[in-house]
């Protein structure tokens, strides 16, 4: 995983930028971030945090293979929906979320066990 190098990153982030044909200012306004933050994520001066590093990979396009994650591709977007909501979310709404989701497993097995 090339997740710890700046300098790729600022360059990866940059060059899916210009494809997509946004300003810095466009970009770090869409993922809630100030323009001079992600100049310097682009200029590899800052590491993105988790949050910010996918909420640029999903407004940019960026295959997470490019950064070395060993992604297979599946056709269920609300699987991959589900889990970059993961990633960016913080621990107490992930505890939520395993809550609700042991929740409906159990009213399921009630469910199915009738």
């Amino acid at each position: 995983m090339i997740f710890y190098d700046k300098e790729f990153l600022g360059k990866k982030f940059k060059e899916y930028r210009k494809k997509v044909k946004l300003t810095q200012e466009e970009l770090s306004e869409k993922i809630g971030i100030a323009e001079k933050h992600y100049g310097k994520l682009e200029r590899g001066v800052f590491m993105p945090s988790l949050e910010t590093f996918f909420k640029l990979t999903d407004v940019l396009k960026i295959p997470l293979s490019e950064f070395g994650f060993q992604v297979e591709p599946t056709k269920n977007t609300t699987r991959e929906k589900i889990i970059k909501e993961i990633y960016i979310s913080n621990s107490a709404e992930l505890e939520l979320f395993l809550n609700f989701i042991k929740s409906i497993k159990k009213y399921n097995k009630t469910i199915n066990n009738k």
